[in-house]
């Protein structure tokens, strides 16, 4: 079965996913130590998935870590990367560090291999405590292996199973000793229990990135068996002082056409509702309170499309260039989330009436993908109320006791016919400055 989750890469550029630019919904939940940590969360990142199995075993290996997000989990990121060189097969026969060599003492190669065995160890001492405290509130099978297995390696290593001021002492005498042990008999074991500690450093970093914030795991459905996406108390993770608001999206309603005044929150609100379905589909946590949906098979963008100068694209071209290439990768039935912010604005407005009413025409005719077109021209509305399965939504805007309008950044029914622009050019202060240079 092909549980591939469909999504672009301009799609990723839209949601600021993994961008390099500024900040990322990445780098929101990167709160990793090592760099073994830092990839494994990239890994897990950057994989969607329709399979419920796999997000619901991502939902577990979260949640067990909750109790201890102000737990020490620090380790050296330059010391692990030293230990992945370190723990490499060698071949089990004596080398020229052998006891007999009383040169040996001098050589870097000796002080850099008498060093790796005290970090591996100390390493090991100390990621074996953090899993006993773990394992006294969640034993599940693979806490419970690798808490075995790095008490294994530390009895094996050190001889003594009283590990609470244990420290491995490496001298001329026993170091052949312990290069055998820690690089032949328990390499397998080390390196291992070394993957672990990532993978733990992954899912632990993901439990501190909500820590003090409203957040839920979402509860999945079918593909199709229930045709609703719906998101209690939603917010947007860049905001310093979020406004939630309550998303439904229905198969009876599947399309929905999006207005409200510059400013008034709308792009915020699409990509909040973005992120939040590509969050719940590689199995972390969602800014919100609440979370249901079926299973969707893909999320598409248009919401930062620029014209192609190499090209000789204009905006409008480049705009229906992008809707093709998202039409070209649905899959029959899809049920993929469409959003498709400030559709047409490269034209004039009856032009891009024309072509938004065929658009949507066309989302509200195929049985499948939910859509969210988004778009100032409030005068389309009457036109869009002659088809079926729409839903209008506004952005809405209410006046101070001065009757300034002000932006409450919540959603409700209906359609947006406020016009405010020029109300925030003169707010910016541009014919101030202007009038002071007629002056």
């Amino acid at each position: 079965m092909d549980n591939k989750f469909l999504i672009d890469e301009q799609t990723k550029k839209d949601l600021q996913l993994s961008s390099t630019l500024g900040r990322s919904v990445f780098d929101f939940f990167n709160n990793t130590t090592t760099e073994g940590g830092d990839r494994a969360l990239q890994c897990f990142f950057l994989s969607p998935t329709t399979n419920l199995t796999l997000i619901a075993a991502r939902h577990k290996k979260i949640k067990r870590l909750l109790p201890f997000v102000d737990h020490s989990f620090y380790f050296d990121r330059s010391i692990l990367l030293d230990l992945e060189r370190f723990l490499v097969a060698t071949a089990n026969t004596k080398s020229s560090l052998y006891l007999l060599n009383v040169f040996r003492v001098s050589s870097s190669t000796y002080f850099y291999t008498k060093r790796s065995m005290i970090e591996i160890v100390d390493v090991l001492l100390k990621f074996h405590r953090f899993l006993a405290e773990v394992i006294t509130v969640n034993g599940d099978w693979d806490i419970a292996e690798y808490f075995d297995k790095s008490r294994y390696c530390l009895q094996r290593i050190l001889k003594t199973e009283n590990f609470h001021r244990a420290k491995l002492h490496v001298t001329h005498f026993n170091f052949d000793f312990y290069h055998h042990i820690i690089r032949c008999e328990l390499l397998n074991e080390l390196k291992s229990i070394l993957g672990f500690l990532y993978e733990m450093d992954a899912y632990l970093a993901i439990a501190k990135s909500f820590k003090d914030k409203t957040h839920c795991f979402p509860v999945f459905s079918k593909k199709g068996e229930t045709g609703k996406l719906r998101i209690e108390a939603l917010y947007h993770l860049f905001h310093q002082k979020p406004v939630s608001n309550d998303i439904l999206m229905a198969r009876s309603e599947q399309v929905w056409f999006l207005t409200g005044a510059n400013m008034a929150g709308k792009s915020s609100l699409i990509k909040s509702i973005a992120i939040a379905v590509y969050l719940a589909h590689i199995g972390f946590p969602v800014p919100a309170l609440t979370m249901e949906t079926d299973v969707l098979d893909g999320l598409f963008t248009s919401i930062n499309i620029n014209d192609n100068i190499d090209l000789g694209y204009s905006h409008f071209y480049n705009e229906g260039i992008r809707l093709k290439e998202i039409a070209d990768q649905l899959q029959p039935q899809s049920n993929a989330l469409i959003i498709l912010d400030e559709l047409f604005k490269g034209t004039n407005n009856d032009d891009a009436s024309q072509a938004i009413f065929e658009v949507m025409k066309f989302f509200t005719e195929i049985d499948g993908p939910f859509a969210i077109v988004s778009s100032h021209i409030a005068e389309l509305a009457e036109k869009l109320k002659k088809l079926d399965n729409i839903q209008f939504k506004k952005l809405t805007i209410e006046k101070d006791k001065e009757g300034l309008p002000f932006f409450t950044y919540k959603i409700s029914e209906g359609v947006a016919y406020e016009r405010l622009g020029m109300w925030l050019l003169n707010k910016s202060g541009v014919f101030a400055s202007f009038q002071e240079l007629l002056k």
